[in-house]
């Protein structure tokens, strides 16, 4: 179960780029659902014939979204949905033309991020990725899902219940450009700063014993760069206006990851 939890996950975070990387088309339309009518998935058997869990289930259904196709989906089962909220999983746009990645970017007021004009010229630009802004909890949208969803739950006799999105928020949540250089791939990644969701009881911090960090002033902005076995080693820092995190992942290659770092910081501290 632990295993499906990490794949939703990562399609809602900025992390997607693994699953969303590569031919955006490659992946088939979901088929079409009534609008405001809650979809059921059938549960695919797994290779030992069990029943999918509910997670998997959404994993499934999220891979075979298009590009900028958007699903609410609420789990009743508070053991696995600690927060009993609805929630939402999304496929974002991979776009591997720069200037069609700036224009989608201004289009759907992604973070910025742009290719500085001093990065390292020996890297090539291979992607450029958008992720899609889930309805604000306060928005009309998201209370008109949440008790659709409701609804439907209290009919009963499903593991979880899913509707799509048809009215989005069309904004991005994120952004993400990647270059290569030989076999060696840097990420760069940008994120809108929001104060997280209160959770009842109280909060565990998540924390790798196995994680080593080290801290940085670069250009008079403190930056973090973390280490951890079987894990990307990170750059990570929060803009000077306080709204947009940034953070930048390689393997094994910490002197480019702080070229790049030093050609997005260094011309904002001027």
């Amino acid at each position: 179960m632990e295993k499906f939890k990490t794949k939703i996950a990562i399609v809602s975070s900025l992390t997607a780029v693994m699953i969303l990387a590569g031919t955006a088309s490659a992946y088939a339309a979901v088929p079409a659902a009534s609008k405001g009518q809650a979809t059921e998935i059938s549960a695919g058997a797994k290779a030992d014939k069990k029943t999918a869990s509910p997670e998997e289930q959404v994993y499934n259904l999220v891979t075979k979204l298009q590009p900028g196709e958007m699903i609410a989906y609420y789990i009743p089962d508070k053991k696995i949905n600690l927060t009993d909220r609805i929630l939402f999983s999304g496929k974002g746009y991979v776009l591997t033309d720069y200037d069609a990645y700036t224009a989608k970017a201004a289009q759907m007021n992604a973070p910025s991020l742009e290719i500085p004009e001093t990065y390292p010229k020996d890297y090539k630009f291979k992607s450029g990725v958008l992720y899609l802004k889930e309805p604000d909890e306060s928005s009309e949208l998201y209370k008109k899902l949440d008790k659709q969803l409701r609804a439907e739950a209290a009919k009963g006799g499903k593991e979880f219940y899913t509707i799509p999105v048809e009215d989005g928020t069309g904004e991005a949540s994120g952004a993400a450009l990647t270059f290569v250089k030989g076999s060696v791939e840097i990420s760069l990644y940008a994120s809108h700063v929001k104060p997280p969701k209160p959770m009842e009881g109280t909060p565990v911090p998540f924390s790798n014993p196995d994680e080593k960090t080290e801290t940085m002033v670069i250009g008079g902005i403190k930056c973090t760069y973390t280490t951890a076995p079987k894990l990307k080693s990170r750059l990570s820092w929060t803009d000077t206006s306080g709204s947009v995190n940034y953070s930048i992942f390689a393997d094994n290659a910490k002197a480019d990851v702080l070229r790049f770092a030093k050609a997005i910081i260094e011309p904002e501290a001027k």
